[in-house]
């Protein structure tokens, strides 16, 4: 699973989330950054849609101005959306829509102060989508950041990695094999000092789980069959 990280914002250098979702990619080997504001000037058209067309997943991050993207990444898809690339090259390709915003996700809602829901909002973007042939994958919201405790930043740096890597399948088994490989890939690296060996334990317990589930489950099958 290849995945590209396309970040529309005007000032990304500046922006505390933004800054740290770029940290959260830098274990992942399979996931590459575009930076819109740092690949203007030397923007490449054919290159960029060489680059597009390499991806299993395409991912737009951007903080929500007056429920919209900002401007530079329509500018930007002006430029890339040619109709030789949304007719053909992109098919089949994922969609995702990572997006931060300065209000709580419980306002955004009927009857609540912001009135429409997060998808309701990003529905331009599922339009591109099915104009692409691309599949559209549930948005990725991210509200207050500011505000939130070293543990929620925690959780939300795992949700990201798992939004930008994880197949699209929601079974328990196959979040699980993600998490072991995220551990596998932890120890290889050595992002984490693990002196107590803490990494492997947890990866052990989780194949094993893993193993007495698979027997479960087929057990259930030849319950079934009977």
């Amino acid at each position: 699973m290849k995945t590209l990280v396309v970040i529309a914002h005007p000032n990304s250098h500046e922006s505390g989330v933004q800054s740290f979702l770029k940290e959260s990619c830098a274990s992942l080997s399979s996931v590459e950054i575009y930076d819109i504001q740092e690949e203007l000037s030397t923007f490449d058209l054919v290159k960029t849609q060489e680059l597009l067309k390499k991806q299993d997943r395409i991912i737009f991050q951007f903080p929500m101005y007056w429920y919209a993207a900002p401007d530079i990444l329509y500018k930007w898809l002006e430029k890339v959306l040619t109709t030789s690339l949304y007719r053909d090259a992109l098919k089949d390709k994922e969609l995702g829509i990572v997006i931060n915003m300065g209000q709580k996700l419980s306002s955004f809602q009927a009857g609540a102060s912001e009135h429409f829901t997060i998808s309701e909002l990003l529905r331009p973007f599922q339009a591109i989508a099915y104009k692409c042939q691309m599949t559209y994958l549930t948005p990725f919201p991210i509200a207050l950041f500011s505000y939130l405790k070293e543990n929620d930043k925690k959780q939300l740096l795992i949700n990201y990695q798992h939004y930008l890597t994880k197949e699209k399948d929601s079974r328990f088994s196959v979040r699980e094999n993600w998490a072991i490989k995220r551990l596998v890939e932890l120890e290889q690296k050595q992002v984490i000092k693990d002196k107590e060996n803490r990494l492997s334990s947890i990866r052990d317990a989780l194949e094993e789980n893993r193993l007495e589930l698979d027997s479960l489950l087929m057990t259930l099958e030849e319950m079934r069959d009977e």
